[in-house]
């Protein structure tokens, strides 16, 4: 747009088709030559013609409202149907069916359907094996240490890498997502477990029914009691309920409201409580459990004051499990990576190593660590969930829920577009849904996609969902006979695996580094959603971090960034004057650069920030204009006119 002195319109035998008038001396200038010119044809004729030239030149365009433009150019709006038509398009549009229609329709929601039949064994099911054996071995520790960590028997980890994962691996659009436990998730449901359970898990001989894990409780002398298997299991059928819901809202690109910032510092955050909840494991200590603001205040004071009784054997043990884990991910693994892609399964092997010193060593009786305790055998059969919870976590779950699907499908992008491949974000809403509804029968907490399973698995040659059927089989083997093995495992060793793992989340400190010397507003956003969930509560950190990101998206929009603009000599570049010493502003022209929409609320600021940045003074504009108005009355048509508009422009 560029708006100049605001002359009156000159007759239409002096214009042109767009209203312009152009008078003085023709002549070129080293602008010109340099290829100089803003904007289209039009507004390159406005730069030239006031860009240092010898003569001076006078460029009007008539200022023309909605209405006016309408009318002079024959504006031919299109057809728009009433409501009742567009409703009668649309149902008619539904309900034709046809062959191809209705293999789309189905395809769509079994996307099983679409990869199974097109799949080429010779290049893709050695990868496939390679990682669904890898992302198995991953499964074993994480799973049962994450279980811990959200409030469950370590077997409840193990569930949660098959039942899920059968639904989602039919379902969802992601090749390379490993979904089952994470640590975000995991530690959000412990915070509804802790309020909600009554009963503490009494660990069943046999898992020939996850009712021996559900329902051995009091709950025949007391209704109102729950274990906390019980309460992770309708976190899961609530959690899955609202994703399926938004899936049916076709709400996929919800996750939009979360911002890089946000999503960052609410994870580092979630760090801060993932490593508090294992102080306990890793030190021997018994912590009282806290819920509410500041609970991590109250538990860190709680861990001070017990400091000086803690257990020195687990301590060591959580000493030389850490250390291990940090060699391997320091020094070890780098190296491997130098030679193969299928990683040291460091994660398994400290756990076989720290369930064989405990052993033989007997460290639960002789040294008060404790341990696991008994793991059922053999595939749980289905029991539903306390439906008469799901009302009092409705607010929880959803939460959650969110948190969940922004980063599973945050991830399969990634993926995604690292192999060129499309994922639905509205049938990733139905499979994560879908895969929480059926797990939930089985005892299952809510799954997401782990960070560190799901780079394992791209890195190692996964190339398609069969990667999470071998994955599957191989669970079922842990779950029929080995998972007795790991009776004597130490808590302690769990808590390691789980802490050495948070190294990655710490390391988003150093995007509140990088993008505080970019942006303080998005910084703001990080701070904000950090300390939110530090020092209040997971929750309340969430819902901080969104309010705070719709204020500085509202504040962005109501005062953009402005700047005036200069040419960069020999090239087609404008950049701030202010900001950049080779910028040179173009004689008798101002570029004038308003960052953002204009609109009702930002029209004031728009109309000062034009004058201050500009410096121009509307009303001498005015002046002006009622004085050229009156010399132009007062000459013939045909003479030019003694006086020139200030051949000033501004080029918006």
């Amino acid at each position: 747009m560029c708006l100049h002195c605001q002359l009156p319109s000159a007759k239409p035998s002096e214009t042109g088709a767009c209203g312009t008038i152009v008078r003085g001396m023709e002549q070129t200038n080293d602008y010109n030559e340099a290829g100089g010119g803003v904007g289209d044809g039009e507004d390159r004729g406005v730069g030239n013609a006031g860009a240092g030239s010898a003569g001076d030149f006078c460029v009007v365009r008539p200022a023309l409202t909605v209405s006016q433009r309408a009318r002079d150019y024959h504006y031919q709006p299109q057809d728009k149907p009433g409501f009742a038509k567009t409703v009668q398009k649309k149902v008619r549009d539904s309900c034709v069916c046809s062959g191809s229609c209705l293999k789309t329709a189905i395809t769509s929601k079994l996307p099983i359907l679409t990869w199974l039949p097109t799949y080429n064994p010779r290049q893709s099911l050695l990868g496939d094996i390679i990682a669904g054996v890898t992302v198995a071995i991953m499964h074993i520790p994480q799973g049962m240490a994450y279980a811990l960590l959200a409030g469950l028997p370590p077997i409840t980890g193990l569930y949660m890498a098959f039942f899920p994962l059968l639904v989602y691996s039919i379902l969802g659009t992601s090749r390379h997502c490993s979904m089952g436990t994470f640590a975000v998730v995991c530690l959000m449901t412990r915070k509804v477990v802790e309020e909600m359970a009554t009963a503490p898990d009494k660990h069943p001989t046999a898992a020939s029914s996850v009712g021996d894990l559900i329902d051995n409780t009091t709950a025949a002398a007391n209704p109102l009691t729950y274990t906390p298997v019980q309460v992770s299991a309708a976190v899961a059928l609530m959690i899955g309920i609202v994703q399926v819901i938004l899936g049916l809202l076709q709400l996929g690109s919800l996750c939009v409201f979360l911002s890089d910032m946000l999503v960052s510092g609410f994870t580092t955050g979630a760090a801060v409580h993932v490593m508090t909840s294992q102080i306990k494991y890793l030190f021997g200590l018994k912590v009282q459990g806290y819920n509410g603001p500041l609970k991590i205040i109250y538990t860190y004071k709680d861990i001070i004051s017990q400091v000086l009784h803690a257990n020195p054997a687990a301590m060591v043990i959580s000493g030389l499990t850490i250390a291990t884990l940090a060699f391997n991910n320091e020094v070890l693994k780098p190296w491997v990576r130098t030679k193969t892609k299928i990683p040291v399964p460091i994660e398994l092997l400290v756990v076989i190593g720290g369930t064989v010193a405990s052993y033989f060593g007997h460290l639960n009786d002789n040294y008060n660590i404790r341990i696991v305790g008994e793991i059922p055998t053999g595939i749980p059969s289905p029991t539903l969930p306390p439906f008469e919870l799901l009302p009092r976590m409705v607010v929880d779950s959803i939460v959650i829920s969110i948190v969940a699907y922004t980063v599973s499908y945050s991830m399969s992008k990634i993926f995604a577009k690292r192999h060129n491949y499309q994922v639905d974000a509205t049938q990733e809403l139905y499979a994560l849904g879908l895969s929480n509804v059926f797990g939930s029968f089985f005892g299952c907490g809510p799954i997401a996609a782990s960070l560190s399973r799901s780079l394992i698995q791209e890195a190692v040659g996964g190339v398609t969902q069969i990667t999470s059927f071998i994955c599957c089989g191989i669970i079922v083997l842990v779950l029929l006979f080995i998972g007795p093995v790991f009776e004597t495992l130490p808590n302690c060793v769990l808590s390691s695996i789980i802490v050495v793992a948070l190294k990655g989340m710490f390391l988003q400190v150093n995007d509140l580094k990088r993008i505080w010397k970019v942006s303080r507003m998005d910084a703001t956003i990080w701070l904000s959603s950090f300390l939110g969930v530090v020092i209040i509560d997971i929750d309340y950190g969430l819902l901080i971090g969104i309010i705070v990101s719709l204020l500085v998206l509202l504040c962005r929009s109501q005062q953009p960034k402005t700047a005036r603009f200069g040419h960069i000599a020999n090239t087609d570049l404008y950049l701030d004057v202010a900001k950049y010493s080779s910028a040179v502003e173009i004689p008798s022209v101002s570029i004038f650069h308003f960052g953002g929409p204009v609109h009702f609320a930002n029209i004031e600021y728009f109309r000062t920030q034009l004058e201050t940045v500009t410096g121009l003074n509307p009303s001498i504009i005015s002046d002006k204009k009622n004085i050229l108005e009156k010399a132009q009355t007062s000459e013939d048509d045909t003479h030019q006119p003694n006086m020139v508009c200030g051949s000033h422009k501004i080029l918006i």
